[in-house]
């Protein structure tokens, strides 16, 4: 499946010189970028849902020690 997107010009520029600095052709850098982006998402949702995971356990523990007193 491929897909067409439209750069803006200050990011066409940086690609370009990006692609010329590197010798990476433009499309394998978008590839890279967009899948490191997507990387990046799925770390910081996998961080958020284990944090509330910890929250939901410390509510529970404080209502467990609220029940001992």
């Amino acid at each position: 499946m491929q897909m067409q997107i439209d750069l803006r010009e200050p990011t066409l520029m940086q690609l370009r010189h990006a692609s010329q600095t590197t010798g990476i052709q433009e499309e394998q850098l978008i590839q890279r970028a967009v899948m490191y982006y997507l990387d990046t998402i799925k770390k910081q949702v996998e961080l958020r849902d284990e944090m509330q995971m910890w929250d939901s356990l410390s509510d529970e523990a404080l209502m467990n020690f609220e029940e001992i007193l």
